[in-house]
């Protein structure tokens, strides 16, 4: 039996109810077909209120896991005809970056969680930033007759050949964490203006106004996650009548910012440096500071 517990660090009752019903619909323990308590039971069953139930059960509807039956209850969905015709519709291609990344394996379990609860499988691989393997990728999961691709666009792109072709002919593809400002596709990004801006307001909050905006330059301001967040940067700024300082825009050298660097020193011990930092992302923290 399910014991939630209130006070287990980062996650909600009902998301450990949503958690707890996910993965034995995934898993085969509760197959298709199969109703649910009702909810009243729920509630007693747990000691939970109503309303984390009808939450936890919200989102497995909307996942597709579950369906709900007027008059009848709720039960675990069962797969569509339409999704199990041929081996074209029962699989999907995805392409992420980088296999040791913690971003990519959280988007990869999603995904295939998602895909198994519509009846599909996922093939995927890793283009380690590489534009040869990303087109060696995407040739091999066509070849292996994907119903459609997700693809975790390479850094300083506008557009992309491979996925303008996949366009053309009729693939049905999703980019995801990044977007091609010079092709309009559908994507799944956060929203990376507002986080650039609140991190920068927060800093302006605090008092601070030299405020540098760091970022790798093996993922420049083409890069539609950084550009975003350096424009809500600029927002921010300019919101709060601080004037927008070029100088303060850094990308490092190389592949990543080295702290010991004499040049590096100077720069953030100088007269003219910042008194505060908004990095574009966690990867640098730990090797700045």
């Amino acid at each position: 039996m399910l014991e939630l517990d209130s006070s287990q660090p980062g996650m909600a009752l009902y998301a450990q109810l949503e958690a707890y019903f996910r993965e034995r619909i995934i898993d085969g323990r509760l197959p298709p077909g199969t109703r649910l308590p009702p909810e009243l039971e729920l509630v007693q069953l747990h000691g939970i209120s109503r309303n984390t139930v009808r939450q936890a059960l919200s989102t497995l509807v909307h996942e597709g896991l579950l369906e709900r039956v007027q008059g009848r209850g709720t039960f675990v969905r069962q797969a569509r005809a339409s999704t199990v015709t041929s081996s074209s519709e029962k699989r999907i291609g995805v392409v992420l970056t980088y296999s040791n990344d913690q971003l990519n394996m959280e988007l990869l379990i999603g995904i295939d969680q998602a895909a198994k609860s519509r009846g599909y499988q996922v093939s995927f691989s890793y283009s380690e930033e590489r534009a040869t393997q990303q087109a060696r990728d995407v040739d091999r999961l066509r070849s292996d007759h994907v119903a459609g691709m997700i693809i975790f666009p390479l850094s300083n792109e506008t557009d992309n050949p491979i996925v303008a072709n996949l366009q053309s002919d009729g693939v049905p593809v999703v980019l995801v964490d990044r977007y091609l400002s010079d092709r309009p596709t559908d994507c799944i990004v956060a929203d990376n203006f507002a986080g650039g801006y609140r991190a920068t307001e927060h800093l302006l909050i605090l008092g601070h106004t030299r405020i540098a905006f760091f970022f790798l330059r093996n993922a420049d301001l083409r890069t539609t996650s950084v550009r975003d967040r350096w424009q809500g940067y600029r927002a921010a700024l300019h919101d709060h009548g601080v004037l927008y300082d070029e100088r303060l825009i850094v990308a490092d050298p190389g592949q990543s910012m080295v702290a010991d660097d004499d040049s590096f020193v100077q720069y953030i011990s100088g007269p003219e440096r910042p008194r505060a930092i908004c990095l574009v992302n966690d990867i640098q923290a730990p090797v700045l500071f």
